[in-house]
């Protein structure tokens, strides 16, 4: 999830434009258990098997039903055309291991299409990638400054022949700030971009990115520096568009997400989304485990998955009663996230993120702002800057200009993560396990909070130059 807000006038840096209201932030989700459910039933079924995949259509077809997608590689379909009936038939068929009907999730929050934006000057045309040290918004990247990033860049470890797979919602890649970033022969998408604007020509890929979540996140790990610096801006991005123009999925499209970054050689996946669920929600507990089967198998075959630690406030270590996934599915590496308020006290826990030893892995930046309703952003410039998708129709005006957004959430945090992760196995020149980069990353960790594995850092704050020169 990400929260937006308006960009003051106090920092215009070389920003020459701004539209939208002068207003707090659009901050429409900080979970309770007290909150409505942000979930609804699927018209599908996650249907685990054992045996061949004919076996698995010749049952489902027995019952009226028909198989969508197969998952060979964790035994799973997705099933539609079935009842409840139906589907309790299907689960006494010979073979079949469970049948669960499949939620439709919403893992980011919604944007609001009132947000205030910055615009990035109409008269200077983008040449190419740039120097990461030369982004005229560098100035405003305090969240690449506190990781280090700038040092990192010196030792000329840019992430150079990493792939990072952004599971989320596209990426935008006519953005100044995006193009040439994106591998589009690997690029895919399992909810296809519902935007036929102009800034693709009108035909843009399935791949895009009518939301705009996935092009910040994506921002975060390879850019252009046009305006924003990048922590590895020498990875390639592969973009797996899993959540529709809304933020919403279901289980099935995640976990198939997966495993397609999986077979098609991506080194890193970020999945900047998350949602909290009760553990006696009806099929949590087998989505759930499909979900943490589809990590495990990707970390199995070599794959480091980055995830946001998710932003419900809750210590994961003491709330028994819900779980957190991504972040308490399977292998996955969970990000928390931290930032400073008033530009003081960077290294802070921002107050919606998720904590605990049991549910995180490491801290970085995502932006700060004091808890309200809506919580209160004291400066914007504690908030994670990033550009905003040209393609967005949860934000139209960023389909008329070049705009940048000023954002947080665990969201933020996870790409950082994952773009020094980059960082390492471009060093490595490929080849490291995900044992590995885990390892790499928590061990080169700045050590904050109480000395060790602590509850609000867990393994401490990335640093991205002792991640690439220890």
């Amino acid at each position: 999830m990400l929260v937006l807000a308006v960009l003051a006038a106090s920092c215009t840096h070389d920003a020459r434009r701004f539209a939208g209201p002068t207003r707090g932030p659009s901050f429409s989700r900080v979970a309770s258990s007290s909150q409505a459910p942000l979930w609804t039933d699927a018209d599908e079924f996650l249907v685990e098997y054992a045996g061949s995949t004919s076996r698995v259509t010749a049952a489902v077809a027995s019952v009226g039903g028909a198989v969508a997608r197969v998952l060979p590689e964790v035994g799973l379909a997705t099933v539609t055309g079935l009842d409840d009936a139906g589907a309790a038939r299907l689960a006494r068929s010979p073979g079949i291991t469970s049948v669960t009907r499949d939620l439709v999730v919403q893992w980011i929050a919604p944007l609001d299409p009132n947000v205030g934006l910055v615009a990035a000057d109409a008269d200077v045309l983008p040449t190419g990638q740039n120097p990461p040290q030369t982004a005229p918004f560098l100035g405003l990247q305090w969240n690449l400054q506190t990781i280090h990033a700038p040092d990192a860049w010196a030792t000329g470890h840019l992430g150079q022949g990493a792939r990072v797979a952004i599971v989320d919602t596209g990426i935008d890649d006519t953005h100044p700030e995006m193009q040439g970033r994106v591998d589009r022969t690997r690029s895919f998408a399992f909810i296809p971009n519902q935007f036929t604007g102009g800034s693709c020509g009108g035909v843009c890929p399935p791949w895009g990115d009518d939301n705009s979540h996935g092009t910040h996140v994506a921002s975060v790990v390879a850019s252009n520096a046009f305006r924003t610096a990048s922590i590895a801006p020498g990875a390639s991005l592969i973009a797996v568009k899993v959540l529709n123009q809304n933020g919403a999925g279901t289980f099935g499209t995640v976990i198939a997400g997966i495993l397609y970054a999986t077979t098609i050689g991506a080194d890193i996946i970020n999945m900047s989304l998350s949602a909290y669920f009760p553990k006696n929600a009806r099929g949590g507990g087998q989505l759930n485990g499909a979900l943490a089967k589809a990590v495990n198998y990707a970390v199995g075959h070599g794959v480091f998955v980055v995830v946001a630690a998710g932003n419900d406030g809750a210590n994961l270590d003491a709330d028994r009663d819900f779980v957190s996934v991504p972040a308490q599915s399977g292998a996955a590496f969970a990000v928390s996230a931290t930032g400073p308020i008033n530009q003081v006290n960077f290294d802070q826990l921002a107050f919606y993120s998720n904590f605990g030893r049991s549910g995180v892995a490491v801290a970085a930046p995502g932006g700060n702002l004091l808890p309200g309703t809506p919580p209160v952003v004291v400066d914007v410039r504690d908030l994670v800057l990033g550009p905003c998708s040209r393609q967005s129709l949860a934000i139209p005006a960023c389909a008329r200009a070049t705009f940048y957004l000023f954002v947080a959430g665990t969201s933020a945090a996870s790409p950082h993560a994952a773009g020094v992760a980059a960082l390492v196995a471009g060093r490595a020149g490929g080849g490291l396990t995900a044992g590995q980069l885990r390892t790499f990353i928590e061990q080169s960790a700045d050590d904050l909070g109480k000395p060790g594995v602590d509850l609000f850092y867990s393994h401490g704050r990335i640093n991205a130059l002792r991640a690439v020169t220890q």
